[in-house]
């Protein structure tokens, strides 16, 4: 069983180390380090059993991350310190399971205040998995519903004294449906009325002033009409927060996926650099589909989780078309109707190259029609617990309340992968 165990000691900071969170992965026997060197020269070591379908990993850090992905049992390690979360859009939680993995390594205990989703399943597996003190099931413009710069509203006051009992919380993690913003939506995307719910994120900020501040969105989220990015971005640093924003490859940090998104992190006390915080987690070598979730192309299929869809007859002639003529894109010819004259969806009908970063997970990922969701070598599309996966949601992680296949792909679909909010979670918090 791979397990994750967490220590602390002072250390003696060389010059090159101070004012930095430095981390550092190293192999010992049949254990894998991270080390983390805060900037107060304490030094916080986690550890983890190596998973031994690792030992070919190009190096430690890909060895840590491929063993962290296959825990079966999620870490119980005790710090004093918390750090209290809230979490806007939360989703089944991988913004908040990044800014977990981002507190233990650097000895700190997160504590979440409050989830907000309107997708009840959603808050279920949220709450299975990191046991917030409250949670709303609504749309939060039911909650926060007062103007940009007003005078707090009834519901407002609610929010502030009731559900966080006054307090303001260290970490503000938000990530608001992007479905608006998306270039896979063809109509009227610029002026989705779900785009003004990234404006609801700066009122949030305004009515609890929480320390730290993480938003991402899809790229195309700087071209909506209403100029969301800009408002907010501007409203915190009228709040006296140092702000910066910018777009982020997820391939550069750890994910295998070919991914961007938008980020925006503000600060009350420190100023965050997305372009430096990038360059210094940058790893050194690509992960791929493989790397991920290669060792789950046999599992049995127990539960909607390991269970692939089942495909039409004529999607099953496409799928063995490809592996037949050993294609990973399937001609115009092979394709329904609509598809055969020119068209940009190359992607769709695709089958995922085993030794590549995979494209974006979305909710879609159960339908070849979808995307490249193929199993490189088996006559299906991917399965929830391989999307699971590529978007580093570990084993451990329970889905037990996303009872149907729709709210599952949903979930893990619409999941931001984890590594996107630790590696800034790590500098915010240090």
């Amino acid at each position: 069983m791979l397990l994750q165990k967490a220590s602390s000691k002072q250390i003696r900071l060389t010059p090159d180390l101070k004012n930095k969170c430095i981390e550092r992965y190293e192999v010992e026997g049949d254990q894998v380090v991270r080390k983390i060197i805060l900037p107060d020269g304490l030094e916080v070591t986690s550890q983890i059993t190596i998973d031994q379908k690792a030992v070919q990993d190009c190096d430690a850090q890909s060895v840590f991350d491929h063993s962290f992905l296959r825990l079966k049992t999620k870490s119980k390690i005790n710090f004093s310190e918390e750090i209290t979360s809230v979490d806007l859009f939360s989703g089944c939680g991988c913004l908040s399971l990044g800014a977990l993995e981002a507190c233990t390594a650097i000895g700190k205990k997160l504590t979440p205040l409050l989830a907000i989703d309107r997708d009840p399943d959603a808050l279920s597996v949220y709450s299975d998995n990191f046991n917030p003190s409250k949670t709303y099931s609504k749309d939060i413009s039911t909650l926060v519903d007062g103007a940009m710069s007003s005078k707090l509203t009834a519901s407002e006051l609610q929010l502030r004294n009731n559900y966080l009992s006054g307090i303001a919380p260290i970490l503000l993690l938000a990530g608001p449906p992007c479905q608006g913003y998306s270039s896979l939506n063809n109509y009227h995307r610029q002026k989705d009325d779900r785009n003004k719910l990234y404006e609801r994120v700066a009122r949030f900020v305004e009515i609890t002033s929480p320390a730290n501040v993480l938003i991402e969105n899809v790229p195309t989220v700087i071209y909506s009409t209403d100029k969301v990015v800009d408002k907010t971005i501007q409203l915190m640093k009228s709040k006296g927060y140092f702000v910066d924003s910018g777009i982020v490859n997820l391939v550069d940090i750890g994910v295998p996926q070919l991914r961007k998104r938008h980020v925006v992190v503000a600060s009350k006390t420190k100023k965050v650099l997305i372009a430096e915080v990038i360059a210094s987690r940058k790893v050194n070598c690509r992960r791929t589909f493989d790397w991920a979730a290669g060792d789950l192309q046999d599992e049995p299929a127990i539960s909607i989780f390991n269970t692939p869809t089942k495909h039409s007859e004529e999607n099953r002639k496409r799928m063995a078309y490809l592996y037949d003529n050993k294609l990973y894109d399937l001609p115009d010819r092979e394709r329904p109707k609509c598809h055969r004259k020119k068209h940009g969806y190359k992607s769709m009908y695709g089958r995922i190259k085993a030794d590549e970063p995979t494209q974006t997970i979305t909710s879609g990922f159960t339908s070849p029609g979808q995307g490249r969701y193929i199993h490189p070598s088996k006559l299906r599309t991917i399965t929830p617990h391989e999307a699971a996966r590529l978007q580093l949601i570990p084993d451990y992680f329970d889905f037990s309340h996303a009872t149907t296949r729709r709210s599952l792909s949903r979930m893990i679909g619409n999941a931001a992968p984890m590594k996107l909010s630790y590696v800034f979670c790590l500098e915010l918090l240090t």
